[in-house]
Protein backbone atom coordinates (compact mmCIF):
# COMPACT_ATOMS: atom_id res chain seq x y z
CA UNK A 1 0.00 0.00 0.00
CA UNK A 2 1.28 3.29 -0.86
CA UNK A 3 2.28 5.85 1.34
CA UNK A 4 -0.45 8.96 2.48
CA UNK A 5 2.27 11.33 0.14
CA UNK A 6 2.62 8.80 -2.73
CA UNK A 7 -1.25 8.38 -2.35
CA UNK A 8 -1.98 12.35 -2.57
CA UNK A 9 0.26 12.66 -5.61
CA UNK A 10 -1.37 9.72 -7.47
CA UNK A 11 -4.36 11.02 -7.35
CA UNK A 12 -3.59 14.65 -8.05
CA UNK A 13 -1.47 13.27 -11.17
CA UNK A 14 -4.84 11.32 -12.40
CA UNK A 15 -7.09 14.31 -12.49
CA UNK A 16 -4.35 15.80 -14.85
CA UNK A 17 -4.47 13.18 -16.65
CA UNK A 18 -7.97 13.00 -16.86
CA UNK A 19 -7.81 16.86 -18.17
CA UNK A 20 -8.95 16.91 -22.03
CA UNK A 21 -7.88 20.32 -24.16
CA UNK A 22 -8.09 20.73 -27.87
CA UNK A 23 -5.49 20.87 -28.79
CA UNK A 24 -3.98 18.12 -26.76
CA UNK A 25 -1.04 19.31 -24.69
CA UNK A 26 2.32 17.55 -23.74
CA UNK A 27 2.63 17.59 -19.94
CA UNK A 28 6.11 18.23 -18.25
CA UNK A 29 6.00 15.78 -15.47
CA UNK A 30 7.82 16.35 -12.41
CA UNK A 31 11.36 14.52 -12.35
CA UNK A 32 11.24 13.63 -16.22
CA UNK A 33 12.89 14.46 -19.05
CA UNK A 34 10.75 16.64 -20.99
CA UNK A 35 11.83 18.73 -24.68
CA UNK A 36 9.77 21.76 -24.46
CA UNK A 37 7.97 22.39 -27.86
CA UNK A 38 7.27 25.54 -29.89
CA UNK A 39 3.67 25.34 -29.21
CA UNK A 40 2.25 25.15 -25.74
CA UNK A 41 2.70 22.75 -23.20
CA UNK A 42 1.35 22.19 -19.65
CA UNK A 43 4.07 21.80 -16.93
CA UNK A 44 3.15 19.84 -13.29
CA UNK A 45 4.41 20.93 -9.65
CA UNK A 46 3.25 19.44 -6.50
CA UNK A 47 4.04 21.68 -3.72
CA UNK A 48 3.34 19.82 -0.18
CA UNK A 49 2.90 22.50 2.55
CA UNK A 50 2.01 22.19 6.20
CA UNK A 51 0.63 19.26 8.33
CA UNK A 52 -1.78 20.47 11.03
CA UNK A 53 -2.96 17.96 13.71
CA UNK A 54 -6.47 19.25 14.61
CA UNK A 55 -7.53 15.95 16.92
CA UNK A 56 -6.32 14.70 20.22
CA UNK A 57 -5.29 10.60 19.16
CA UNK A 58 -2.40 9.94 18.29
CA UNK A 59 -3.84 7.29 15.37
CA UNK A 60 -6.44 10.23 14.44
CA UNK A 61 -5.54 12.15 10.69
CA UNK A 62 -3.74 14.86 10.38
CA UNK A 63 -4.92 17.61 8.09
CA UNK A 64 -2.18 17.78 5.13
CA UNK A 65 -2.68 21.22 3.01
CA UNK A 66 -0.87 21.53 -0.29
CA UNK A 67 -0.85 23.24 -3.75
CA UNK A 68 -0.80 21.70 -6.98
CA UNK A 69 0.46 24.04 -9.75
CA UNK A 70 -0.15 23.29 -13.74
CA UNK A 71 1.83 25.57 -15.63
CA UNK A 72 0.15 26.73 -18.60
CA UNK A 73 2.97 27.84 -21.35
CA UNK A 74 1.35 29.71 -24.49
CA UNK A 75 3.41 30.38 -28.09
CA UNK A 76 5.52 33.59 -27.46
CA UNK A 77 4.24 36.34 -29.03
CA UNK A 78 0.85 34.56 -30.05
CA UNK A 79 -3.01 36.27 -29.00
CA UNK A 80 -2.39 36.41 -24.70
CA UNK A 81 -6.42 35.24 -24.83
CA UNK A 82 -5.57 32.01 -25.88
CA UNK A 83 -3.11 30.67 -23.29
CA UNK A 84 -5.61 32.41 -20.62
CA UNK A 85 -8.74 29.88 -22.14
CA UNK A 86 -6.67 27.43 -21.92
CA UNK A 87 -5.67 28.42 -18.22
CA UNK A 88 -9.35 28.54 -17.38
CA UNK A 89 -10.18 25.61 -18.88
CA UNK A 90 -7.47 23.43 -16.42
CA UNK A 91 -9.08 25.79 -13.59
CA UNK A 92 -12.28 24.29 -14.18
CA UNK A 93 -10.90 20.78 -14.14
CA UNK A 94 -10.35 21.34 -10.55
CA UNK A 95 -13.56 22.58 -8.78
CA UNK A 96 -14.05 23.56 -5.16
CA UNK A 97 -15.15 20.77 -3.12
CA UNK A 98 -13.94 18.27 -6.07
CA UNK A 99 -12.77 14.78 -4.31
CA UNK A 100 -10.56 12.94 -5.62
CA UNK A 101 -9.53 9.41 -4.20
CA UNK A 102 -6.62 6.92 -4.67
CA UNK A 103 -6.96 3.48 -2.38
CA UNK A 104 -8.16 4.96 0.91
CA UNK A 105 -6.66 8.59 0.76
CA UNK A 106 -9.42 11.21 -0.53
CA UNK A 107 -7.70 14.61 -1.93
CA UNK A 108 -9.99 18.08 -2.25
CA UNK A 109 -9.86 20.69 -3.77
CA UNK A 110 -10.66 23.75 -1.00
CA UNK A 111 -10.82 26.87 -2.97
CA UNK A 112 -11.81 28.13 -6.71
CA UNK A 113 -7.93 27.83 -8.42
CA UNK A 114 -5.79 31.02 -8.89
CA UNK A 115 -4.72 31.70 -12.73
CA UNK A 116 -1.96 34.05 -11.94
CA UNK A 117 -0.80 37.15 -14.01
CA UNK A 118 1.35 35.56 -16.82
CA UNK A 119 5.35 35.78 -17.33
CA UNK A 120 7.15 36.19 -20.67
CA UNK A 121 10.23 34.28 -21.59
CA UNK A 122 11.87 34.00 -24.87
CA UNK A 123 9.64 31.35 -25.96
CA UNK A 124 7.07 31.05 -24.52
CA UNK A 125 3.93 32.95 -22.19
CA UNK A 126 3.40 31.09 -19.12
CA UNK A 127 0.48 31.65 -16.80
CA UNK A 128 0.19 29.24 -13.40
CA UNK A 129 -3.05 27.70 -12.51
CA UNK A 130 -2.73 26.94 -8.49
CA UNK A 131 -5.28 24.45 -6.67
CA UNK A 132 -5.32 24.21 -3.15
CA UNK A 133 -5.94 20.98 -1.65
CA UNK A 134 -6.26 19.44 1.36
CA UNK A 135 -6.66 15.89 2.59
CA UNK A 136 -7.71 14.21 6.15
CA UNK A 137 -5.51 11.01 6.58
Amino acid sequence: MPSIETSIWLALKARVEALVLSPTLPIAWPNLSFTKPATGYLRVTHVSNVNRRLFLGSTDPHQRLGLLQVDVFGKKNENIAVAVEVAGKVAAHFPTDLRMRFGDVTVRVTTAPTVAQSLDDDTHVMLPVTVPYECFA
